[in-house]
C-alpha cells in the first residue's frame, strides 16, 4: 500500500463534495476578503461583495462580533425565452468576524459601493481596570 499525502486526499473530497452539491442545484456559499482597521474612536470593517446589491447584505453584530451574509435574489426567467445554456448561479457568501476591541452596535452605519461594502462602529468605552492587592 502507498501512502499518499492526506491534504491532497483532503482536497479530492473536498472537490467530490462541492460537485455533488453542485449537481443535487444546492446553493454554494463562499467566503469573502475583509479588512478591519480602527480609528481613535472606530472600528472600519469592509468586504468585497462584487456581483452583490446592497439589498442582498444582512449584517448582524454584537459587542466583540459582526457577521456578514449577502445572498442573491432569485431571478425569473420569462417564459417566452428558450435557455439553450443557463450559467448563471444562486450563490450565497457569509463571513463571521471577531472584532478586535468592543464596539457599539447600536452606531454601526453601512455603505456600499462598486461592489465594496463598509461598516463603521463607535468603539466602546474602555472599561476600567481595577488593580487588586494580594493580601
Amino acid at each position: 500500500m502507498v501512502w499518499e499525502d492526506p491534504f491532497e486526499e483532503l482536497e479530492r473530497m473536498r472537490r467530490m463534495m462541492r460537485e455533488a452539491f453542485r449537481r443535487m442545484g444546492e446553493v454554494e456559499e463562499t467566503v469573502f476578503p475583509v479588512d478591519i482597521s480602527e480609528t481613535t474612536d472606530e472600528i472600519i470593517v469592509r468586504a468585497d461583495l462584487p456581483g452583490f446589491k446592497k439589498d442582498e447584505v444582512s449584517i448582524k453584530a454584537t459587542e466583540n462580533t459582526v457577521e456578514i451574509l449577502a445572498q442573491h435574489k432569485e431571478k425569473k426567467v420569462e417564459k417566452t425565452e428558450t435557455v439553450f445554456k443557463a450559467e448563471r448561479r444562486f450563490g450565497a457568501a457569509r463571513r463571521f468576524l471577531t472584532l478586535p476591541t468592543e464596539i457599539l452596535p447600536e452606531t454601526a452605519k453601512a455603505s456600499m459601493e462598486d461592489g465594496v461594502l463598509e461598516i463603521r462602529f463607535k468603539k466602546a468605552k474602555a472599561k476600567k481596570v481595577r488593580e487588586i492587592k494580594v493580601q
